[in-house]
């Protein structure tokens, strides 16, 4: 039997000019270390990406000094892990910290000479950047399945054994794809391997997927979120709190908890991602809940 758990790589978008000096993306230690060597106080950096890694990269090059803007071409930053109004709740903090946002920015080209010198956006404004960090997602490492003429979409497909189109080979963590699913985080990534592991040696354990868990500290402002964190369509009923510098927001669906957002307090992490994952019936808390 075959394990794979090959891993993945940073997606560096088609911009013209992503090649030259100062130019770096981020996931790996080696990575990190080059851009440290790099910077100098009072440098300007551009972060392409308003993710996770990219605020995370963000709040640690500002805290040694570095001039930071972030680029975010949806409307707000980590789409994926926050509405818009917790969104411009973090952003707020953020910019109090002296970092800078843009959304709504589509990256046209790094611009400079042999090294990047500044990035130019479609609209044609252009941010002077010393350096300039992508943080635009990552890509599974699938060309050696796709040699060997295993299944591949995304990722490698497996099944719920987390089986691939090969009976013999099994798949884990940021290579595999579930259900149409890439994970491309740690907790799922050792869950699956775990399963596999055992999948592999004989046994039948079935993987069901896991609700997406999102966590940010690295600005000084704890933010969580799990599950879905936009309504799919009107079925879908939210229960919403902004106080005193802490947002929560509870997304309902047939009374069970399809997600949550925790911004500013999460001491409810580990109830919410329970609930979420368990499918609870919260229909008692949710009818006292709507009395009182």
């Amino acid at each position: 039997r075959l394990i794979l758990t090959c891993g993945s790589h940073p997606f560096i978008p088609p911009i013209a000019g992503a090649t030259r000096q100062g130019v770096s993306p981020l996931r790996t230690l080696q990575q990190a270390d080059e851009v440290l060597a790099q910077i100098k106080p009072g440098m300007k950096c551009v972060c392409i990406g308003g993710g996770i890694l990219g605020l995370e990269t963000a709040g640690g090059l500002a805290r040694r000094g570095i001039d930071v803007t972030v680029m975010e071409n949806f409307a707000w930053l980590l789409p994926r892990q926050l509405n818009e109004t917790a969104a411009r709740r973090l952003q707020d903090h953020a910019q109090g910290l002296g970092l800078a946002f843009q959304t709504n920015a589509l990256t046209k080209q790094i611009i400079g000479d042999e090294r990047a010198r500044g990035v130019m956006l479609e609209d044609g404004r252009v941010f002077d950047a010393d350096l300039v960090v992508v943080a635009t997602g990552i890509r599974p490492n699938s060309y050696l399945t796709r040699q060997a003429g295993l299944r591949v979409d995304k990722g490698i497909v497996v099944d719920s054994l987390l089986r691939t189109s090969h009976d013999s080979v099994f798949a884990a963590g940021d290579v595999a794809e579930f259900q149409g699913n890439l994970y491309g985080l740690w907790e799922p990534a050792r869950f699956q391997g775990t399963i596999a592991g055992k999948n592999a040696a004989g046994q039948a354990v079935e993987f069901g997927g896991m609700p997406r868990m999102n966590t940010l500290k690295v600005l000084g402002l704890d933010m969580f979120s799990v599950g879905d964190v936009m309504p799919q369509d009107g079925s879908y009923d939210s229960i919403e709190s902004d106080t005193d510098g802490v947002y929560t927001r509870f997304l309902i669906h047939d009374n069970r908890l399809a997600g949550a957002i925790l911004l500013g307090d999460t001491h409810l992490a580990a109830a919410a991602t329970q609930a979420v994952r368990d499918r609870a019936d919260l229909s008692g808390v949710l009818a006292t809940s709507r009395t009182a």
